[in-house]
């Protein structure tokens, strides 16, 4: 069994790595210019010699020319850096979409930026009167921007390079279907370029779900190798590790300098000023700084208005993405004094942690791991005693390994164990009582006699033993026995012998109605009175072989109702031990001594047979050698002073390694489902009022007197 759930397991983690590096290696494969273009085919093709040639003449040709002009606005957005072709990317990937231009602030020749959807690529001057509605357009990765190799079938391999520099095409009117910004003369200074803060790093980063979600499937992965076989559980450790590892970097580490984007320090006049030229009133997203569509956070909205029309200063990131305006609008200062609320990861992690509990608590026992890791952590020693005086002078606690050689009493179980019913009661020996008393006596009773001899007298009767003495002529006799009835030679014993053993009037009521039938008698005691005078003194009973039968039928009851009843009541009594000592069991019911046991159930014997096996293990187990050795798992004193020692076999290293980890693994799943819910209910309330608290702390810098004036109105 355990070689199939190996064999299952191994497979099943050869599959998940065979999947995990095939996504690996198709996402290595995507290009990361698939990744820019939502609207992208999957399609693309080799850059060819003659077209790498082609863009080389026209990139140092584009440096040459960029090496004179510089304005702020284009060197922020981006515009005049040096496009190099990245030598990784050969794939040239095909577009059909529409182009979208808009004018730029500069004295360079070149005026305008180009988009495809919402992506800026470089587009060469020169192919400006070749823009028309749908455009197919190739692309490739440069170390900037996109750069366009073709466009409707015009390509860099058709150009003529002169010597002399790049002359712009004059264009009367736009070019057919593109949007077209008219040019703004606004001054924008752009006076420092700084790094963005750790706070304002930290508005950009995930909210921790997906690396909250890597531990949640470690833990998985750690509780099946609490039950997983040994060749696969240094595997599931490893993957474990590692996920929880790369989960802790990527929650906890700090963004290092080249994590951390650059802003840009502006100061200019904003305006409301759609992107193409319409009037959007009712956004913000429509406020410009001179060529810069400003893009704001939402929250912002009723405060940014403010400085429209006046010099401000503004400091964004390359995707225009405002994080300080003016005085008071700030992302850094927001998140220092109105922390981030990211709930998501610890309801993750609170889930994930109650399903490992729950199946933790459903499919593992935990006492006994709880108990030994407990005693791991305090210390545990080692006992070995041979007497009971020495083992009442050592101090016990559980987790200490005990080891206890000696004579003692196997322990009788009471009458239900396992919510079953027996019949009879055995010894079970894996509980020895160990103390100084003197042996209990072996089971006798004068009962059990009683009813052997009538059984035995009756059996006689009804089957005689051929040859043996008879009380009748043997003619007679032979008579009797061709003719297939059954002759009791001495009915008065009968009589007598179960008075002798059924001396209540309601005990044996069956059998005393057949005797009196065969005795033509009045009642029992009129036919017992007979017997004892000696009126029926030589009467002899014919009976027939049905008689015979329910009448051995009728004995054979009553006195087995005597055998039952008095082997219990022996068993009750040999299960009273005189108090104090000891009683050692094994949790595990291993046997502590060592005898051989019937190959026969001993509920399947007899009732005579019982109290003859009762016999027999008394006389072997109420006074025989043992041995135990264990861990003690518990310790308890009953009510007549006898310590109950439980012990445990002693683990093996792998299996003790199990029980630690197990308890390891609890304590952290119950820390962490106490913790990330106490996180979660906090920090979901905190980010319910969050932007309430931040606007309120606007509203107050933004009107002072009207926080002034509350306040008086309050006191």
């Amino acid at each position: 069994m355990s070689t199939t759930v190996s064999i299952i397991l191994a497979t099943v983690f050869a599959v998940l790595v065979a999947v995990g590096g095939y996504i690996a290696f198709i996402l290595r494969q995507r290009s990361p210019l698939a990744a820019t273009f939502p609207f992208l085919k999957p399609t693309h093709r080799k850059l060819q010699a003659e077209e790498r040639a082609a863009v080389e003449r026209y990139l140092q040709q584009n440096e040459r020319r960029g090496a004179g002009s510089f304005s702020i606005s284009t060197h922020m957005l981006g515009l005049n850096e040096k496009l190099t072709l990245i030598p990784q990317s050969e794939n040239v990937y095909p577009v059909t979409q529409t182009i979208t231009r808009y004018g730029v602030a500069s004295d360079e020749p070149n005026k305008w930026r180009y988009y495809l959807d919402t992506v800026e690529v470089h587009l060469p001057p020169f192919w400006e009167p070749y823009i028309t509605q749908d455009n197919h357009v190739e692309l490739i990765k440069t170390q900037s921007i996109p750069l366009v190799i073709s466009l409707n079938g015009h390509t860099l391999l058709n150009h003529v390079y002169e010597s002399t520099p790049l002359a712009t095409p004059v264009v009367t009117s736009p070019a057919q279907n593109s949007s077209i910004r008219k040019e703004e003369s606004e001054h924008i200074e752009l006076f420092n370029i700084r790094k963005e803060t750790v706070q304002e790093h930290t508005l950009n980063q995930s909210n921790g779900v997906r690396e909250a979600s890597a531990i949640c499937v470690a833990l998985i992965l750690l509780f099946i190798s609490l039950i997983s076989p040994v060749i696969v559980v240094p595997w599931l450790i490893v993957v474990a590790v590692i996920l929880v590892g790369w989960a802790s970097w990527g929650l906890f580490r700090r963004p290092s300098k080249k994590d951390l984007k650059e802003v840009h320090c502006l100061r200019g006049t904003p305006k409301r000023w759609g992107l193409f030229g319409e009037s959007n009133q009712g956004n913000i997203s429509s406020i410009t700084l001179g060529i810069i569509d400003l893009i704001y956070p939402p929250h912002w909205q009723t405060y940014v208005t403010r400085d429209l029309g006046q010099k401000t200063d503004i400091e964004i990131y390359l995707n225009r993405q405002v994080v300080r305006q003016g005085n008071y609008l700030s992302l850094n200062d927001e998140v220092k004094n109105f922390p981030l609320q990211r709930w998501g990861k610890n309801m993750v992690l609170m889930c994930g942690s109650l399903l490992v509990l729950v199946m933790l608590l459903a499919y593992i026992p935990m006492g006994l791991p709880l108990k030994l890791s407990l005693a791991w952590i305090q210390g545990a020693n080692s006992t070995h005693v041979t007497s009971v005086q020495a083992l009442e002078g050592t101090p016990l606690r559980i987790g200490d390994t005990l080891k206890v050689q000696g004579f003692g009493m196997c322990s009788i179980p009471s009458n239900d164990k396992n919510n079953r019913s027996y019949a009879f009661m055995p010894f079970d020996c894996s509980g020895i009582y160990w103390n100084q008393a003197a042996p209990l006596p072996l089971p006798e009773s004068e009962t059990i006699e009683k009813a052997s001899v009538l059984l035995a007298t009756v059996n006689t009767q009804l089957h005689p033993i051929s040859g043996s003495d008879q009380k009748i002529n043997p003619q007679l006799a032979t008579a009797i026995e061709k003719s297939g009835m059954i002759l009791l030679d001495d009915f008065p014993d009968i009589v007598l012998k179960t008075q002798d053993l059924c001396r209540s009037e309601d005990t044996c009521v069956r059998l005393k109605n057949a005797l009196i039938n065969l005795g033509n008698a009045k009642n029992w005691n009129a036919l017992v009175k007979r017997a004892q005078s000696g009126a029926m003194k030589g009467m002899n009973v014919l009976l027939r072989p049905v008689s015979a039968e329910s009448l051995d039928s009728l004995v054979n009851t009553a006195t087995s109702s005597f055998f039952i009843q008095e082997t219990r009541r022996a068993a009750e009594a040999l299960n009273s031990p005189p108090p104090g000592g000891f009683l050692i069991a094994s949790d595990e019911g291993k046997q502590l001594v060592s005898h051989t046991p019937s190959n026969i159930s001993l509920n399947e014997l007899g009732a005579l047979e019982q109290w003859r096996e009762l016999q027999r293990l008394s006389g072997m187990l109420l006074h025989t050698p043992f041995s135990a050795e264990g861990i003690i798992t518990n310790i308890t004193i009953d009510a007549n002073g006898t310590r109950h020692i439980s012990l445990h076999s002693k683990p093996d290293a792998i299996t003790l390694w199990r029980y630690l980890g197990t308890s390891l693994l609890l304590v952290i799943v119950s820390v962490s489902l106490l913790t990330n819910g106490f996180l979660l209910f906090k920090r979901f309330r905190k980010s319910q009022r969050r932007i309430a608290d931040i606007q309120k702390h606007y509203d107050n810098c933004f009107n002072p007197s009207l926080s002034s004036m509350s306040l008086r109105s309050f006191e």
